[in-house]
C-alpha cells in the first residue's frame, strides 16, 4: 500500500523530541548538586523555558500546513509598459497644382473657310485641328484668336461661323485672349456678340471688355483648385478699331501695355483671391523672329510688377522661353515663366516659313499656399505645323504636331518637306531654352 506524502512531522517523533528534552531538563537539575554549584540552577530553568518556546514552536510547526511566504509589498514595484511621447505632426499647407497649355495665335480668313466647307456637311474644323489628336488637352489650355464671331453679321475674312468655337473647345482650348490689334475691329457690339458667342460654346474670353465694370473685374477661374487670373495688354489698338470706337469706349475696352497700370491690377486681383496671374502681351512687330532688348527689359519689370506667367503674341515666329527671376521685396525667389511669342497654332499667310511654325508650351504650375510663391515643373513643348494641302481631290488646310519621326500619312511629300523644314527651324531656336521637346 502506498504511503501518503505529508508534510510536517510524525507522532513518533514528537514523542521522541519530547523525552529528550525531559531528560536534559533533568540531568540540568541534579548537575548543581553534584558540583556544588548553585548558578547554574538559573541557567538550567532559563534553558528549560527556552526548549519548552521551542517545542511548542515546533508543535505549531507540525500542526499547521506550510505556507508561502510574501514578500513586503513595499519591495513590490509595478511593471509598467512605457508610452511613446507623441510627437505633434506639423501642419504643413498643401501645394497645389495645375497643368497649363499655351499656344500660337489662331487666325482664319475666307480663303480658309472655302478649304473646310463641304456643302453637305458644313465647315469642317475638325480637319483643321484634327491632326493634333489630345495635344491640346490640360487643366488649362489658353489660345490667342484674331478673329470674330458675330453671329449677326456675314461671314467674312474677319468673322467667323459659331462652329470654329465648338471645335476649339473640344480639341482642348479653354480660355481665350481677345487682346490683339484688331480685336475692336467690330466695335463695342461686335465685341459683346463675340464674347458672348465664346461663353455659350464654353470658352472663357478675355483680354477685351464691353463695360467699364467688366474691365474693373478681370477674369479670375479656378482649375484644379488653383485661383487663376488672366489678364491682356497692348501696345496699340489697329486704325479700323479705333474708328469704330470713341475714346470713352477705349477707356475702359482695353488695358494698354504700362507696367504701373499691369501692377494695380495684379495687386487688385490678389486682393480678389488671384494665386496665378498669367499676363498675355500683345507687343513686337510681326514679321520680328527675336525678343527686342526693350522687350526683355520690359518683361522684367511686368515679372517684378507680379505677373507669374507672360504669353507673348503678335510676332508670327516663335522666340525663345525664359524662366525670370522676379524682385518683389520679400526676399522670397520668385520664378516667372516668359514665352515671348509662341507663333501660329493656325494662319492663313504662307508667305513665309516663319508664319507656319508655332508651339504648345506645357508646363505643371505648382503654388505653395503657405509661402504664397508658385514654382514649375515638366517643363516642355511641342512643335507644331501648318499645312495647306489636297486630301482625296480636295484642297484643305490645318495644324498637326511636327515630328519628321511620326509623319502625318496624309500629308504630300512636299508639304512633309516643310514640316520638316519648320521642325529644324523651331528646334534651332529652342535649344538653349528652359524648355524641352516633349
Amino acid at each position: 500500500m502506498n504511503r501518503s506524502n505529508r508534510s510536517g512531522l510524525s507522532t513518533g517523533t514528537i514523542f521522541m523530541l519530547t523525552l529528550t528534552c525531559l531528560v536534559v531538563i533533568g540531568f540540568c537539575a541534579l548537575l548543581p548538586k553534584l558540583t556544588g554549584s548553585t548558578s547554574i540552577s538559573t541557567n538550567a530553568i532559563d534553558l528549560a523555558v527556552k526548549l519548552d518556546e521551542s517545542l511548542a514552536q515546533l508543535m505549531g510547526s507540525a500542526q499547521s500546513s506550510p505556507t508561502t511566504v510574501k514578500p513586503s509589498n513595499t519591495s513590490i514595484k509595478p511593471i509598467t509598459t512605457p508610452v511613446p511621447t507623441v510627437t505633434p505632426v506639423p501642419t504643413t499647407a498643401p501645394v497645389k497644382q495645375f497643368s497649363l497649355c499655351a499656344t500660337g495665335t489662331i487666325q482664319l480668313d475666307s480663303n480658309t473657310l472655302k478649304t473646310l466647307n463641304d456643302k453637305n456637311a458644313g465647315y469642317r474644323f475638325d480637319i483643321m485641328f484634327g491632326g493634333l489628336g489630345g495635344a491640346l488637352q490640360s487643366d488649362l489650355t489658353v489660345s490667342t484668336l484674331k478673329n470674330s464671331v458675330i453671329p449677326s453679321q456675314a461671314l467674312s475674312s474677319s468673322n467667323m461661323p459659331a462652329d470654329l468655337l465648338n471645335t476649339m473647345k473640344q480639341a482642348g482650348i479653354d480660355a481665350v485672349n481677345l487682346g490683339h490689334l484688331t480685336g475692336l475691329n467690330d466695335g463695342i457690339a461686335g465685341l459683346t456678340e463675340t464674347k458672348n458667342s465664346m461663353i455659350s460654346a464654353g470658352i472663357s474670353p478675355f483680354g477685351l471688355y464691353t463695360t467699364p465694370e467688366e474691365r474693373a473685374s478681370a477674369v479670375v477661374g479656378t482649375s484644379n483648385g488653383v485661383n487663376i487670373a488672366l489678364l491682356s495688354y497692348l501696345n496699340d489698338l489697329a486704325n479700323v478699331g479705333k474708328k469704330k470706337t470713341s475714346a470713352q469706349e477705349r477707356e475702359y475696352a482695353y488695358a494698354a501695355l504700362d507696367v504701373d497700370q499691369i501692377r494695380s491690377d495684379i495687386q487688385q486681383l490678389r486682393q480678389r483671391g488671384a494665386e496665378v496671374v498669367i499676363v498675355s502681351l500683345c507687343w513686337g512687330k510681326s514679321n520680328a523672329t527675336s525678343p527686342t532688348k526693350e522687350q526683355k527689359q520690359l518683361a522684367q519689370q511686368i515679372a517684378d510688377a507680379g505677373a507669374d506667367i507672360i504669353l507673348g503674341n503678335n510676332p508670327q515666329a516663335v522666340f525663345p522661353v525664359e524662366v525670370l527671376t522676379a524682385q518683389r521685396g520679400d526676399g522670397k525667389y520668385h520664378p516667372v515663366l516668359c514665352a515671348y511669342s509662341m507663333g501660329n497654332l493656325f494662319t492663313f499667310d504662307r508667305e513665309s516659313r516663319n508664319n507656319l511654325s508655332g508651339i504648345l508650351l506645357r508646363a505643371d504650375v505648382q503654388y505653395d499656399t503657405a509661402t504664397g510663391t508658385i514654382a514649375f515643373d515638366n517643363l516642355t513643348y511641342d512643335p507644331t505645323f501648318c499645312w495647306r494641302d489636297a486630301i482625296d481631290g480636295v484642297t484643305r488646310t490645318g495644324v498637326v504636331l511636327a515630328d519628321p519621326n511620326d509623319q502625318p500619312t496624309f500629308l504630300g511629300k512636299k508639304q512633309l518637306d516643310v514640316m520638316e523644314r519648320c521642325y529644324n527651324q523651331i528646334q534651332n531656336v529652342m535649344k538653349d531654352t528652359v524648355l524641352k521637346e516633349k
